[in-house]
């Protein structure tokens, strides 16, 4: 006899709870957002267009679109479209940059309410010029992990030096005596220009390295000894 009167009672509970709930639920935080979206329909405007290369007519993807005087703005997709939604009416000032390309800007766009304006740019490449950078090392007065001697002539000491070719410069260096490094054959020496192997292949001697003028010389590298593995055909010593 009870369990009608209980199941009424829950109903007569749920009703009067009901509008209770929805109340507290559209009191929220999620409530005063859609109050705002619904008071810009009819009021505010929209606008949208595309960006892309100027020479290749490619889309630039990530353009940054910005309306000046505003807080409004967008980024270009992946097809250089894109939207702005919620604008005052009026007329304003449109700027799109994008890196690598010169900034552009569309004045007198007008928004109108519950309009859809459009507005497409063309950017052009710009050329970015930077001032010359200068980097500067010392060279380690003790090279812990080299295993071979290295005497290292600049272009400075060649022209003070009298010497009539390089080869006048070799000669005057540690471990050279007449054109033999450490007590070696004369063909046992390689000879290179800027990393690259210039001498006759048929008899080992100076080849190309004969043509090479002292004042075209920006450094001198005379290397004897126990040299690195990377120098071959080279039994007595490397001159660079």
């Amino acid at each position: 006899m009870t369990r009608p009167f209980r199941g009424a009672a829950a109903a007569s509970l749920l009703l009067f709870c009901l509008p209770i709930l929805c109340s507290l639920a559209f009191s929220s935080p999620a409530k005063a957002a859609i109050n705002r979206r619904m008071m810009l329909i009819g009021t505010t405007g929209k606008l949208t267009g595309t960006v892309i290369d100027a020479r290749t007519k490619e889309p630039l993807a990530g353009a940054s679109v910005v309306i000046e005087g505003t807080r409004l703005g967008a980024r270009a997709d992946a097809d250089g479209n894109y939207t702005i939604l919620n604008i005052q009416p009026g007329t304003y000032r449109v700027r799109v940059s994008y890196i690598g390309y010169q900034a552009a800007t569309l004045s007198n766009v007008g928004i109108r309410a519950d309009y859809t304006e459009r507005a497409d740019f063309t950017l052009n490449i710009q050329d970015v010029q930077t001032t010359e950078v200068v980097v500067t090392a010392e060279r380690p007065i003790v090279i812990k992990d080299q295993t071979s001697s290295v005497a290292v002539v600049t272009a400075d000491e060649i022209r003070a030096l009298p010497v009539e070719n390089f080869d006048q410069v070799v000669q005057i260096q540690a471990g050279v005596v007449g054109g033999r490094f450490r007590g070696g054959r004369a063909n046992e020496v390689a000879y290179l220009v800027d990393g690259i192997s210039v001498q006759d292949v048929f008899d080992g001697s100076k080849g190309g390295a004969n043509t090479v003028e002292p004042a075209q010389i920006q450094e001198l590298q005379v290397i004897t000894g126990a040299f690195n593995a990377e120098y071959g055909q080279a039994l007595s010593g490397v001159v660079n």
